[in-house]
């Protein structure tokens, strides 16, 4: 796939951080046998290293921290998970800029096997100059379909194009330790209608509701960064990238199997 952004290496490194607390669902533990979801083997190699290698070949990552109770080759340091995605957020944060909250940090998931290196420094140079506390990259429906046929996302209807999330973010690290009690309280909200419309006002969930079953012009890019930035006290920027990999998250045992064909047909 050709990269539309420049192909110069990038001259600042950040850290990362992999997110992998997660215990595997009942039906992907029958199928595989683990106590990590990150722990399934996808054609030959645990699925977390599959994240670990497209950071470490990434020209903008340095150190590589993982989150996590596993041991896997090329991490940096492993650090205890202590309970919660967002308490194992806060942890890597500490971890990675101790006394730097200026600094910025690549948080990844431990389940996207199809992450590639030039997927993340793509998104890195997209991030521009960092002077924004979290960025978020988004994904056109047309790539992911094109580059993952079948593959079943949660799509949002804008005036810019239908859009998927990804699973990897740069945050500066002050924006999270600061704001840990609002984090929690957008995360727990996250699959409640109510909740949300509480947090972010009627009025921008009406027109979200609008975009998605009438007409998608009601929303764009930019009202959601605002939204959001409002929301968690931050500067927010939602960038667009073609690398579909960033998104192809392994939730289930089919969507794994899926990726366990492609990749052991590449390495075949």
């Amino acid at each position: 796939m050709a990269n539309t952004q420049d192909t110069a290496k990038i001259d600042s490194k950040l850290p990362a951080i992999i997110l992998a607390g997660s215990p595997p669902d009942p039906a992907i533990e029958a199928a595989y046998s683990v106590p990590n979801r990150a722990a399934v083997p996808i054609a030959g190699k645990m699925m977390l290293e599959y994240i670990v290698d497209a950071l470490r070949g990434a020209s903008g990552i340095s150190e590589i921290r993982l989150i996590g109770d596993l041991q896997c080759p090329g991490i940096t340091e492993t650090v205890t998970p202590p309970g919660t995605l967002i308490e194992n957020l806060i942890a890597g944060m500490r971890a990675s800029c101790p006394g730097g909250k200026d600094s910025h940090v690549l948080v990844a998931t431990s389940d996207i096997p199809m992450l590639t290196s030039e997927a993340v420094d793509d998104f890195l140079r997209r991030c521009g100059d960092f002077s924004a506390d979290f960025y978020y990259p988004v994904i056109a429906k047309s790539d992911a379909e094109t580059q993952f046929p079948g593959m079943r996302r949660t799509y949002a209807r804008l005036a810019e194009g239908t859009f998927t999330g990804g699973n990897i973010v740069v945050m500066r690290a002050g924006f999270v330790l600061e704001n840990a009690e609002t984090i929690r309280s957008v995360f727990g909200a996250r699959k409640s209608v109510m909740r949300l419309a509480g947090l972010i006002g009627l009025p921008i969930l009406f027109r979200a509701i609008m975009a998605q079953y009438i007409s998608p012009r009601a929303l764009d890019l930019k009202a959601i960064e605002q939204t959001v930035g409002r929301l968690l006290h931050a500067t927010v920027k939602a960038l667009p990238t073609s690398y579909a990999g960033i998104g192809a998250d392994a939730d289930n045992v089919e969507q794994i199997e899926a990726f366990r064909r492609i990749l052991v047909e590449k390495v075949s």
